[in-house]
């Protein structure tokens, strides 16, 4: 994974030219890795993604709790699936 990241967007995943229909300004842009795990190929999917989930939320407050529950209570949680 590591190789590939390091190597997004660099000449050494080639790259293409773009041109500007208007003014005709050309540059070169790179490829990139498109590894799930890299932060630049991924910051607009996990932005989408992030805005998804907020779009699902209730207009309310959250909080998040995590605990244990007694053995016996756990089995009776699991087989209620």
């Amino acid at each position: 994974v590591m190789p590939a990241i390091e190597l997004c967007r660099t000449a050494a995943l080639g790259g293409h030219v773009e041109a500007c229909d208007q003014c005709g300004h050309r540059r070169i842009a790179f490829n990139s890795c498109r590894d799930r795990h890299c932060p630049r190929c991924q910051s607009l999917a996990r932005a989408q993604w992030l805005e998804d989930r907020r779009a699902e939320l209730l207009d309310t407050p959250y909080f998040h709790v995590v605990f244990t529950l007694p053995e016996p209570i756990a089995a009776i949680v699991s087989e209620q699936g």
